[in-house]
Parts: structure tokens; C-alpha cells; sequence
């Protein structure tokens, strides 16, 4: 472990996990709150909940392999695999305690794995405008597409044009720092590491008809906005996930926790305080 100071409550460690080298930010103390990220994204995402959480939690936010600061694993990166790597970075970090997991997006999909694999390690589930479902022929195509088009030309060629995706119109216009921010982060990722993982989620599992047995607290996040996992699919997750809550954030997109911090960690913070803790 080689930490790094960032501020009083937050340091940077790294830990081998599973023959990588996996960057992490631990920021405050209390139970633990696992962030994980989307793609191509990195733990930064997640400032405005690190900062908002870590005076009541051991907020943790990795780099998951191939993005930010962790080492890249060419080829395919399964969703499994990365829902192994967080098992392991959770037994490396000595969590013996279950988790508050938060996901976005590939975040959501990994954690349907990681639930599958290790749901004595869940203490509630929080998913941020994703989906349970796998992709069609068509979507398996057009990340294959991307895939291709990153390894060729690098995460440039993709950055800018991501952004009608991933921010509302509203926010583009309100909130400028966010596309850049976004594109700053999009092309600081290894091409190797965003085409590994695009084929990883172009081989995801099917999870629609399994998540009727999740039995722990989960809340469903969506923007009211979101092109690629628009209301009615967080709406119909909710609605197969036993006493689960679907809360909406208008007028915003797919980064919901980025376009409407205070929102989102306000409805984070009922249902970890509520409903997770009842």
C-alpha cells in the first residue's frame, strides 16, 4: 500500500489485486460506501459524493482496471472480472464489514456480479442509470465498433461525441465544466483499457430475470433526461426488485451524481439513513 495525502480525510492507496496494480481513493470513516464508476470514465466522477459522504462513511472509489490510475488488462474485461477485482480490493483493504455498493452505469452492471458472487459482502445496493438487461445485436455491434475505432485512433476519437449521451441538453448549457471535465476524463484513459472493457459489456450477462431475487435494500437513481437508460427502464428494474425505490432527477442525463450532486446525494442520503438502516 503506498499512500498518498490528499486532504485530511482522503488518501490515495494502491493495492495489488488480482495481478494489478488497483488506485483508490479512502476518504472518511464510518460504514463502508463503495463508488463505482462508469465508463470510460475514474473515482472522479464521484468528487461531489466523496466529499458529501466521507464525514459519515469510509467512502471508498476506485479505478477499476484499465481506467484512471489502475493498471490495464488488454483483451476482454469481463464484468465479473471487475466485480472480482473489487472483492479482492475489499479483502485487501481489510472491509470485513458489508458495503453500501453505489454504480453507474458499467458500474450497475458490474454490480449484478458482484451481488451474484458476493452477496454476503452487500449490505444495500445503489444504481445510477444503468440496466439489467444484456445488450441487442445491434448495441454488441456498436461497441465492437468502438472498440475498434479507440484502438485505432485513441479515446480522442470518441470523447466529444459521447457527451449528447451522457449530459442533458439542459446541463450542457447550465453547467459547461461538466462537458469538459468529461472529455478531460474520457481522454486520459488508456485506449487499451476502454476497448477491453466495451467488450467486456458487449458480453455481459442477462440479469432481467434474476434481479426479481435480490432480498437487500436497493434504490434506483435515473435522470429524467437519460438517452441510454432512459425512466422506464430504472422504473421497471425497480418495479421486479423486491421493496426497492426508483427517485428521478429532472432535467438531467445519464450522470446524474455529476449533473445534480446535491440532488443525488440527498436522495442517497435518505435511503442510506431510512431504508438501508430500517
Amino acid at each position: 500500500m503506498k499512500p498518498k495525502d490528499c486532504n485530511m480525510n482522503q488518501k490515495l492507496v494502491e493495492q495489488n489485486v488480482n495481478g494489478i496494480r488497483m488506485r483508490t481513493l479512502i476518504a472518511g470513516s464510518g460504514p463502508p460506501l463503495l463508488l463505482v464508476h462508469g465508463f470510460p470514465l475514474s473515482h472522479e466522477m464521484w468528487l461531489p459524493q466523496i466529499m458529501h459522504f466521507q464525514s459519515r462513511y469510509t467512502v471508498i472509489a476506485p479505478d477499476l482496471r484499465g481506467f484512471g490510475d489502475t493498471d490495464i488488462s488488454t483483451g476482454v474485461v469481463t464484468m465479473e472480472q471487475h466485480a472480482r477485482d473489487l472483492n479482492s480490493l475489499l479483502q485487501a483493504l481489510k472491509i470485513e464489514d458489508p458495503v453500501s455498493y453505489c454504480g453507474l452505469s458499467m458500474g450497475g452492471y458490474i454490480a449484478w456480479e458482484f451481488w451474484k458472487h458476493f452477496a454476503d459482502r452487500l449490505h444495500a445496493l445503489i444504481l445510477c442509470d444503468t440496466r439489467a438487461d444484456a445488450d441487442s445485436d445491434e448495441g454488441v455491434n456498436n461497441r465492437l465498433k468502438m472498440a475498434d475505432l479507440v484502438l485505432r485512433h485513441g479515446p480522442e476519437a470518441i470523447s466529444t461525441a459521447m457527451i449528447p449521451n451522457l449530459i442533458s441538453e439542459s446541463s450542457q448549457q447550465r453547467q459547461p465544466h461538466l462537458s469538459k471535465n468529461l472529455v478531460s476524463m474520457i481522454e486520459a484513459t488508456n485506449r487499451e483499457g476502454i476497448a477491453a472493457s466495451q467488450k467486456g459489456m458487449a458480453a455481459r450477462s442477462d440479469f432481467s430475470n434474476q434481479i426479481k431475487n435480490i432480498r437487500i435494500p436497493t434504490l434506483f437513481i435515473g435522470g429524467s433526461e437519460d438517452r441510454l437508460t432512459p425512466p422506464e427502464v430504472m422504473n421497471w428494474m425497480s418495479s421486479q426488485v423486491p421493496e426497492s425505490k426508483y427517485s428521478e432527477v429532472s432535467n438531467v442525463g445519464h450522470m446524474a451524481p455529476m449533473e445534480a450532486p446535491e440532488a443525488v446525494n440527498q436522495m442517497m442520503d435518505d435511503f442510506l439513513t431510512a431504508g438501508a438502516n430500517a
